[in-house]
């Protein structure tokens, strides 16, 4: 690759505006109390708001980054940017809960070909060895989005009700995508896949399995016959099957079989999974808590969000020291089990709340959840080729959505059904909430030490990379 002349700021600037098109998204989490309202839904029936929107760009993260490592990651992601403008608008318009949720699988496909090939861009906007400095740059840009986006997620909600969370990202992906040109100097240094041409057969199966095995796991749950979660599950585990078969014998596979079997590889993304899923319980139903339990004001319940989200600013930006010095699996380990103390605290809140010990633990939660990404990331690109970009930061992402989705269809369960057990047996709603939020919280905090677990065992493949 040849040595960049220009700054690398101005660019991570620009991905980093782009980006922010899904930690923005926190903003609308501020808001499911009163979408579920609007459209007078049951509590449990909000995560489809956050299942269908996650479902899709996961579905298609891992097919749009081998994409961009041969058609080129600046146009994939200028693609998603000009997307995702409309898709806020159509959110904003829908008239109906089942419009909303299709316009939030349009905001999913935008965001899929967006994140896809971000973090490739990032990388390539810095020399090699500065890689992992660039890849904590870009999640601290992300983090900075999240500390924001409850407080203009609170204030839009005040404004223009639960559209206003859509509508102020409008002009964000706009600017993103005025600022492109200075990103020209960093997509033309991308090594591009050679040796093939893209597997769209491929990618549709990959597709087919991820979207098929993560509506099978938010199909689970009290409300929901059984059969369409296994079909579900039988036609994840085939259309799986297929992919992998046509994997082994592809002249051009999206990542070299040794090491798509290498254990280490394995674990770490096993362990991205675990820390993302316990990390939702947070925003997914901290809301509830400060709302609908302790009377808060959605510009308040944004504020004490916007706490979590600066932690994983800190956690973030201290990534990008912390891992070239004790290496991606110390660096994981330790994101995960800050994680895990910040989520035990919060199971301790009592049932009033207090201000004081809740900003410390989701500080102290979303600092470990800053730190564990970019080391995560740092471990799966230094496994891959440089040609492989696309499909290493994708990989990470996917991660994400798939602790997302099981997260969204486990902690809403928790409590609705501590909820029902509470309707049914006379108990007074509080207690239920405080019941639900318990073992919300309590459950995350053993998801997140297991991946602690995992992460030091994933030994010390892209330590030194």
């Amino acid at each position: 690759m040849s040595t960049p002349t220009r700054p690398a700021w101005p660019g991570l600037a620009v991905l980093g505006l782009g980006a922010s098109i899904v930690p923005l998204d926190f903003a609308v989490n501020v808001a499911f109390p009163a979408i579920t309202a609007a459209f007078s839904l049951p509590t449990d029936a909000i995560r489809w708001v956050a299942v269908c929107y996650v479902l899709v760009y996961g579905s298609l993260m891992l097919g749009f980054g081998a994409l961009g490592d041969r058609i080129g990651y600046l146009r994939v992601f200028r693609a998603g940017l000009v997307l995702g403008a409309l898709a806020f608008a159509l959110c904003a318009m829908a008239p109906a809960f089942g419009w909303l949720l299709a316009a939030r699988a349009v905001q999913g496909v935008s965001v899929g070909l967006t994140l896809s090939c971000a973090p490739a861009l990032a990388t390539l906007l810095v020399d090699e060895h500065e890689r992992t400095r660039a890849l904590s740059a870009f999640g601290s840009l992300q983090a900075a989005a999240g500390v924001v986006a409850p407080v203009i997620g609170g204030a839009a909600l005040a404004w223009l009700d639960w559209p206003g969370v859509f509508v102020f990202r409008v002009p964000v992906v706009l600017l993103a995508l005025a600022g492109t040109p200075w990103l020209a100097q960093a997509a033309a240094r991308q090594v591009r896949r050679t040796g093939g041409g893209f597997d769209a057969a491929g990618s549709v199966l990959l597709a087919a399995a991820v979207a098929l095995g993560l509506l099978g796991t938010a199909l689970v749950g009290p409300g929901y016959a059984p059969w369409p979660a296994l079909a579900c599950a039988l036609g994840g585990a085939g259309a799986a099957t297929l992919f992998v078969r046509r994997q082994r014998g592809s002249a051009a596979p999206f990542m070299p079989a040794a090491v798509a079997r290498d254990p280490g590889f394995r674990r770490i993304n096993a362990a991205a999974c675990l820390v993302q899923l316990a990390s939702f319980a947070a925003p997914l139903t901290v809301p509830y808590y400060l709302l609908r339990g302790g009377g808060w004001t959605p510009m308040a319940s944004g504020l004490l969000l916007a706490v979590w989200a600066a932690g994983m600013l800190a956690g973030s930006g201290a990534a990008g020291r912390l891992v070239p010095s004790l290496g991606t699996r110390r660096a994981a380990t330790l994101g995960a089990l800050a994680a895990a103390a910040g989520l035990a605290g919060i199971a301790l809140w009592p049932e009033r709340p207090h201000a004081p010990l809740m900003a410390a633990c989701l500080l102290l939660q979303g600092a470990g959840l800053g730190v564990f990404p970019v080391a995560h990331a740092d471990a799966v690109v230094a496994a891959l080729p440089p040609s492989s970009r696309g499909v290493a930061g994708s990989l990470s992402m996917v991660a994400r959505t798939v602790g997302v989705v099981v997260g969204a269809t486990l902690w809403l369960g928790l409590l609705q059904a501590a909820a029902t057990q509470a309707a049914s047996t006379g108990g007074e709603p509080r207690a239920a909430l405080m019941t639900g939020l318990g073992m919300v919280f309590w459950g995350a905090t053993l998801a997140s030490l297991a991946a602690a677990g995992l992460a030091w065992a994933a030994g010390q493949r892209g330590e030194d990379g």
